[in-house]
């Protein structure tokens, strides 16, 4: 029996669709809004490239109810949805967060903790060869950077970093 999909193939295709930027931000910000945040930031980070400012990557936190274990191991993972089919919000398969953070860079890191547990993260990096495409890492328990701590709650919440940023021209 064949693949439905060939997985790193299937990444760059996608990562070729028409997706605008602020779709994308959109899709990560509603995510955000279920999880029933009060405080969502963002911070694109910027480097300069032939003396222009060119975004390098992009924070998106905020302080809703944070993703348990089993639920962040997935999180990235395309057709996966603990809210499957729900109409509350923008997305209900699934896609629209992975999509749009492969849209739009190379590597998606995802930090998130619930109330009374520890931070754990998760990473996808999107492989130049897509015979090379490797899959999400499993969760480990790790702090959300120093750098970022003003930006997330602290007893839950969920911070999201796209870098290797290179779809952006906007």
């Amino acid at each position: 029996m064949a693949a439905l999909a060939k997985e790193g193939y299937l990444v760059q295709s996608l990562r070729n669709s028409d997706f605008d930027c602020y779709s994308a931000y959109g899709e990560v910000i509603d995510n955000s809004v279920q999880a029933e945040a009060k405080k969502i930031n963002i911070r694109f980070n910027t480097v300069k490239a032939n003396r222009n400012e060119v975004i390098s990557e992009i924070v998106f936190a905020d302080d809703g109810q944070g993703m348990s274990t089993e639920i962040l191991e997935n999180c990235l993972t395309l057709g996966y949805s603990s809210r499957f089919n729900e109409r509350d919000g923008i997305g209900r398969f699934g896609v629209g967060a992975t999509l749009a953070a492969i849209n739009q860079c190379k590597n998606i890191k995802v930090f998130s903790k619930v109330k009374g547990s520890d931070w754990y993260s998760v990473q996808a990096i999107v492989a130049d060869d897509p015979e090379e495409q490797e899959g999400i890492s499993s969760p480990i328990k790790e702090n959300i950077p120093d750098q970022y701590k003003d930006l997330i709650g602290d007893s839950s919440g969920t911070l999201v970093i796209w870098a290797d940023h290179d779809r952006n021209s906007e």
